[in-house]
């Protein structure tokens, strides 16, 4: 029995590679004729060996007939052929946008979104904080969106991003993934006419270490319909919905567009205004900040000057008591070896000395 059951997994594992086979080369060139047959005979043995007929095991070697109902049940329609299949194309765009009434252009944002049937992803949005609040500066906003778009209305909804800010950066792509979604909705149908053969297997199945072996194999096929129907959906997800990713940012006054052919002049002309506006607003700034540290200025004086104050006093009183401090007598030499010594005069007869040089 064992044998018999290891010919017949050898039987639908070969048939199941040979539909997605089929399944993949649907799109090239039809299988020739003698290899088909020889293909028949050779699944015929198989299962005759194992005892079952070959009715049982009818595996139609045409483009796509392997699947049958099997896999309907499982992705919701037949393997495709690339003849008529729609093409399946993922679009992405992603835009900037700068705006001076940043409110108004959310609102906008919102409208376009009710309006083509589209839907928010991601977004976020952030303002102004305590510190910019404080200081007195204009802390400008931004917002991030990733909306899902359906692809029909793509380009009109692209086409009214003008009308909320001024549009400064557009990009779109384009990835077709029909062939891989061909190729893997071709083994979708091949695992799911595996899992139907499984099926029947397993109601013949009489001993144990044989049904472990089929529910095994069922395990797994099962785990990989799952993972591959669920890549399916994905991309038909993104197929149809285009993702369109918008950032928005808050600006006083929106980007002037470059004139092209500028004489040198002009050139010349425009620098300069560009310095004297930067000027200008180093003084406007500088004065603001003026103003605001103000309060903080005072104090800082305040505790300079009587600072200043202090310490001129401390070194006043420091030269009083240096002057009224008697100076300490010169440092007496040791006498030299063979020499007379005469001892210096004393404070009192330098005094007296001094006294009558003057009168």
């Amino acid at each position: 029995m064992k044998k018999r059951i290891s010919i017949i997994l050898c039987a639908i594992l070969a048939a199941a590679l040979l539909t997605a086979c089929a399944g993949a080369a649907d799109h090239s060139a039809p299988m020739a004729a003698p290899m088909q047959m020889e293909l028949q005979t050779s699944m015929g043995m198989y299962w005759e060996a194992a005892g079952l007929e070959l009715a049982d095991a009818d595996f139609s070697m045409q483009s796509g007939s392997g699947a049958g109902t099997a896999g309907e049940s499982i992705a919701g329609n037949t393997a495709p052929d690339i003849e008529g299949f729609a093409e399946k194309i993922i679009y992405n765009v992603h835009a900037e946008v700068e705006t001076v009434k940043f409110e108004e252009t959310i609102t906008g944002v919102n409208n376009m979104i009710a309006s083509y049937n589209a839907f928010i992803e991601n977004s976020s949005i952030s303002g102004q904080n305590y510190a910019s609040q404080f200081s007195g500066r204009r802390d400008y906003r931004s917002a991030h969106f990733t909306i899902r778009v359906p692809k029909e209305h793509l380009d009109a909804m692209t086409g009214r991003l003008d009308g909320i800010g001024n549009v400064t950066y557009i990009n779109s792509n384009a990835t077709n993934i029909t062939s891989q979604f061909i190729d893997t909705q071709s083994r979708l149908n091949s695992l799911a006419v595996e899992e139907e053969r499984l099926r029947e297997m397993l109601s013949k199945a009489e001993d144990i270490p044989d049904l472990i072996m089929i529910e095994e194999r069922m395990s797994h096929v099962r785990y990989q319909i799952e993972s591959l129907t669920s890549i399916l959906k994905n991309w038909q997800n993104q197929v149809d919905y285009s993702t369109l990713t918008l950032s928005i940012r808050e600006v006083e006054q929106y980007t002037e567009r470059p004139e092209l052919n500028r004489s040198y002049w002009q050139q010349i002309g425009d620098g300069f205004m560009s310095t004297m506006r930067g000027v200008g607003r180093f003084f406007m700034n500088f004065f603001k900040w003026l103003i605001i540290a103000a309060p903080v200025l005072v104090i800082l004086a305040v505790i300079a000057v009587v600072t200043t104050i202090i310490v001129r006093r401390k070194l006043k009183d420091m030269a009083k008591k240096k002057a009224n401090t008697p100076k300490p007598p010169p440092y007496q030499y040791p006498p030299v070896y063979g020499q007379n010594y005469t001892a210096p005069p004393t404070n009192q007869a330098v005094g007296d000395q001094t006294e009558q040089e003057n009168q």
